[in-house]
């Protein structure tokens, strides 16, 4: 990585250049959609049409929903809030419009469907027909907006949304890339917490080594963590398994942590694979294997293929080598302002990929007592080989955490 592209990785935010490259992008689809006006409400949504605005636990259902106003005929973008939010949009860079609405109707969404209606009103040139994002309205802002607004057509553009944001831009692979170098580095800080202390007894319990790769994240200018997740031994077997306040590291067993993480809205998720103790030639074969199959995946993952010939790749590479894997989820799946979207890289997707698309792949392969072993990483399509996004460190031996470091924490 030479100093320019280390410059380039360097600006964690957007610059103003590239949130207009990204604007020029939504102006012209919407052009070629004759889409005149759009509503939407979903956190990716915001996050994506804004250049980066985050809500807090939006998706989470907030007791204040937020949505944001887009008139392509005036050019006027507006987003909605109430007042304790007013701060985030100017703190997130955001140069449009910034209306705040009253709870002064009997529910929320009706607040925010009056001031919704008070904008499209005073725009007048919206058109009779509103798209908007139907998968992440609630039932009852939509009869909200219907109500207050009878004379408006609202019309679904989760497809339209899907297209736009299926593949990036190049300052949005460069975000993805950042979110990829943050996770890696509180993964690897969280390593180091543990070394020296896992065969500890009196050492923390096996919840704080989760919670160590969340701080981490932090310190190291990462925006937030979402679904995280620690699994060692038995309960390694399930992908997602909770963890008992008392359980410490036991020895001679895979440890895998579950993490998605954002880098100012745009998402990483990812899994990594160690072992507490010294892993015997056995368990090096499975890591081994592991890789064998991953490396299957990326082979398969190119420009011009179906997101199902990934799995499909594998699965072949499954049956040739005698190496099984866990096939109750998919291989991967795309990632942007949402830690998943599409496309999806399971035997039901038929989306042709293309070049620009980011993923996050990982095949899960099992340890000698049914354990799931995995790492994920980012990678961009390309026309050729992808493009591994999430190189800060490579993983490709299995790592053993056997207490070399003077204790810590």
């Amino acid at each position: 990585m030479d100093g320019t592209n280390m410059g380039r990785l360097n600006r964690l935010s957007l610059s103003l250049e590239e949130r207009a490259e990204l604007s020029s992008k939504v102006d012209a689809a919407a052009s070629a959609a004759k889409l005149r006006s759009l509503l939407v409400v979903g956190s990716a949504n915001i996050a994506y049409l804004t250049g980066g605005v985050v809500f807090p636990y939006l998706d989470q259902r907030m007791t204040h929903p937020v949505a944001l106003h887009i008139n392509f005929a005036s050019g006027r973008r507006t987003i909605l809030c109430t007042a304790d939010l007013v701060d985030i949009p100017g703190d997130c860079g955001w140069d449009g419009e910034v209306l705040l609405y009253e709870l002064v109707e009997p529910t929320p969404e009706q607040a925010l469907a009056h001031a919704i209606q008070s904008v499209i009103s005073r725009d007048g040139n919206s058109g009779a027909s509103i798209g908007f994002d139907a998968i992440h309205m609630s039932g009852g802002l939509h009869r909200a907006l219907t109500d207050c607004m009878p004379d408006r057509r609202f019309h679904a553009i989760d497809g339209f949304m899907r297209d736009l944001r299926i593949t990036k831009t190049s300052a949005e692979i460069r975000m993805l890339e950042i979110a990829a170098r943050i996770g890696d580095r509180g993964y690897i800080s969280a390593l180091n917490h543990a070394e020296g202390a896992a065969l500890d007894r009196l050492s923390f319990p096996l919840w704080e080594y989760a919670e160590r790769f969340r701080v981490h994240v932090g310190e190291f200018e990462g925006s937030g963590v979402g679904n995280l997740a620690v699994m060692q031994g038995q309960r390694a077997q399930d992908l997602q398994h909770r963890i008992g306040t008392r359980e410490v590291f036991e020895d001679q067993s895979y440890l895998r942590l579950e993490y998605s993480m954002s880098n100012r809205g745009y998402w990483n998720a990812g899994s990594r694979t160690a072992y507490v103790g010294k892993p015997g030639a056995n368990a090096r074969q499975c890591y081994a294997d592991n890789l064998t199959l991953r490396t299957s995946a990326v082979d398969a993952l190119t420009a011009g293929a179906r997101a199902c010939d990934v799995f499909h790749a594998v699965k072949a590479a499954s049956v040739r080598l005698s190496i099984p894997f866990w096939e109750e989820a998919e291989l991967g799946h795309g990632v942007g302002t949402s830690e998943r979207e599409a496309p999806y890289l399971a035997p039901h997707d038929m989306t042709i990929l293309r070049a620009d698309m980011v993923v996050t792949l990982g095949v899960y392969t099992f340890g000698e007592n049914r354990e799931l072993i995995c790492n994920r990483d980012l990678y961009r399509v390309r026309d050729g080989r992808a493009e591994l996004l999430s190189w800060y460190k490579d993983w490709n031996y299995l790592y053993p955490i056997h207490g070399t470091s003077a204790r810590h924490g």
